[in-house]
This record gives structure tokens, sequence and C-alpha cells, in this order.
């Protein structure tokens, strides 16, 4: 419980990501130079809308699996949107769910409770064994898991992140050495979901350094390499943004842009780009580069923000961040949600009892409320305050 939640807010504190683009391109300026950036669409759902560094949650064809906790033990849950039911992963005949042996129930000493994935008629999980995190595969009714390999030494803090793509998941440790005050190296692995070979195919070497928020679209991982430390006299953050990006065709990473983006978002079919600059607020931009507009001027309630976009409506959280360099500086949690022009269709107020927001797909949007999935029916997103919990 301790390192989740560290993991919180931290994460919390240095809300990172950056600017990405799919099908078209989109014009970077880095040091008055346009970059252009070319980038296929994947035939692949990455399933871009959750957030990348809290991945307690993850869209499978008719539902969603999602992690919840029952004290010391973490639970693999389904949630069937068709029936509105949320029940245990597990098919084993007349089981309780409630004892070691059911296969939904994973030990918190032996497994990262804030990572879940599902990928290719799988479910994906971190076991740590030993000092070493490890790739599990868990078939999709929880009645096999296996080992596929190594991934970092870790000492169950739920800091290991992951992108699939292809025959390939691509992992890194977004809390990295931020706030030790040490030099350390960090680096995204290339894992075989197959058979368990991997590489090193990026290497940062820093102080209070980490990699965050890394999203694939198309042929591209886009992923930011950032500096984080805190004065401990002054309470004071100081913040280092580089964005960069790796080709998964040549194998080759560049650095894209120093700019202080918190998040984004791409609407591909419009060929929009969405994007909040620190301090500065809520923008769009078509993807050539043109029509750059303000939507929404950041305020003392909306400093930084994270982002997501379900092809409709914007929805924008502070995260409860009442700055980015004074970490004593908070203000209440909330989610805004916008149309593509910037006005403000619902404010959604997030109290002390909800733990994570997930955002989500076209259908839902997502938080746990007390470690328990909830949900509200993006149907009703304009008029909509209060949670529903799966039955």
């Amino acid at each position: 419980m301790r390192n989740h939640k560290k993991q919180i807010i931290i994460t919390s504190a240095i809300i990172l990501t950056a600017a990405i683009i799919l099908s078209l391109f989109f014009v970077i300026k880095k040091n008055n130079t346009d970059i252009k950036l070319e980038i296929r669409t994947s035939e692949l759902d990455e399933q871009s809308y959750w957030n990348p560094d809290i991945h307690g949650i993850a869209k499978a064809e008719n539902g969603y699996y999602y992690l919840t906790r029952d004290n010391m033990v973490i639970v693999l849950k389904y949630f069937d949107k068709q029936i509105n039911t949320a029940v245990p992963v597990c098919a084993k005949a007349e089981c309780t769910h409630t004892s070691k042996d059911c296969n939904a129930r994973f030990d918190m000493e032996e497994y990262l409770n804030a990572a879940v994935y599902y990928y290719r008629d799988n479910i994906y999980m971190v076991k740590v064994s030993n000092g070493m995190a490890r790739l599990v595969c868990i078939k999709s009714d929880g009645s096999e898991r296996k080992e596929v390999a190594d991934i970092f030494a870790n000492d169950l803090v739920s800091s290991i992140s992951m992108v699939f793509h292809g025959d390939y998941v691509y992992a890194y440790d977004h809390l990295g050495h931020t706030g030790s005050g040490k030099s350390g190296k960090e680096i995204i692995k290339k894992i075989n979901i197959y058979n368990g070979n991997s590489e090193t195919v990026f290497e940062y070497e820093g102080t209070d350094c980490a990699i965050n928020g890394a999203k694939s679209f198309g042929d591209k991982l886009f992923f930011k390499v950032f500096g984080y430390s805190i004065d401990k006299q002054t309470l004071k953050a100081k913040m280092d943004f580089k964005l960069y990006c790796y080709d998964y065709n040549t194998g080759e990473s560049s650095r894209v842009s120093d700019m202080n983006i918190a998040d984004y978002y791409v609407d591909s079919e419009m060929g929009v780009l969405y994007y909040f600059v620190i301090g500065k607020g809520l923008y769009s931009q078509k993807l050539n580069g043109e029509n750059n507009k303000l939507l929404y001027a950041a305020d003392e309630n909306m400093v930084s923000a994270v982002l997501s976009y379900d092809g409709k409506y914007i929805y924008m959280g502070n995260g409860g961040i009442g700055s980015t360099a004074d970490i004593t500086k908070s203000v209440e949690r909330m989610v805004l949600v916008l149309d593509t022009e910037g006005n403000i269709v619902n404010t959604i107020t997030l109290g002390d009892e909800i733990n994570n927001l997930y955002f989500g797909d076209e259908n839902y949007l997502f938080v746990t409320i007390e470690n328990e999935l909830a949900y509200i029916d993006k149907s009703k997103i304009t008029e909509q305050q209060t949670w529903s919990i799966p039955e």
C-alpha cells in the first residue's frame, strides 16, 4: 500500500508526456527548426486513451480487465459491459474466489498492483521474484500463467510501464531516479512476447531522471525523458522535459522537442492535435502545423493537465496540482469535459475517495473508488456527476 501511494503521488506531481501524431504529420519547432514526422496508421488498437503510467485497466473485445485489492491480495476482474457485471477472472468450477488457489487472486508480495494489459487474446501482468520483475502472460480466463522474461530489478514499486507493438513489449521504469539526487541509467527494453528474447533499444544517463509517458502510434514509439528534483529546503521542484521518438522499423531514436507539453491527444480522423502546455493551457493544431489556437487558458485550477479524447469530447484532469514548482500547493481534483472548441460541457470533481483516474474509450470514463472500478457512461457525460459501480 505504501509503495502504491508513493507511485500515485510522484506520478501526479510530474505529469509528463508529449506531442504525438499519426497517419499524417506534425511540425514541431525545435531550436527554430521544423521537424516533420511522418507516421503510418497502425492496424492495432494500442489503447492510447489510458493514462500510460497508471495502467490498472485494459480493454478487451467485449469488456475490460482491471485490478482491485482484497487486503494484501490483488484480484483480477473482468467488467462485462454488455450485462454491467464484474466477475473475478477464474474459470474454476465452484470456486468461491476467496482462497489462494483462485486463478483471479495474486499476492501483493509477488505482483505489481498497477499493471495489467490485454494484447492478442492474453492478459499480461508483472511479477517480482528475488528483486527481479518478470513479465507474466495469463490466459484470458485466468487458467494459466506463464513467465515470459525478466524486465528489470524492482522492489515491488508499481513503476514499470509497458507498450505493446507487433511481437514485442517495450518496458521502462517511469519513476527511475527522480527525486533521488543520484545519477542513473534509464532504458527502454524490447522483449519478444513469444520467446522472451530482449534487448535495450534506448539508453539515457542523468541525475534525477526517468522515462515517462510512452505511447505507440503507427510505426513510432514516443516517450519523454525528464529530470525531476526537489529542493528540500524550499520545496521547489525543478523539471526538465525532453520528447523522443523511437522508430520501430529502423530501430533509431531521436530527440524531437523540448516543449513543456504536459499531455496531448490526437484526433486522427479530423487531423487535429490537442495538447496542454504547462502554465499556458490547452491548444489545438492541425497535424500539418497550421491553425494553432488556444482553446482553454491555464488558470489556478488547471496549471497542468492530463488529456484524453473519445472522438467527441476532450477530457482534461488536473491531478490536484496547484503548481508544477511548489509541491505544497494543491487544488481540488477535477476533470473538465470540453468540446473541440474548448467550451466546458461538464465539470466532474474527484473526491478524496477516488484513487486513480484512468480515462477511457468512447463508452466509459473510468476511475477507482476505494480500489473498486467505477465509471460514468459517456452517453450521459454532459450531465452526469456521479459514478456507477459494476454489479
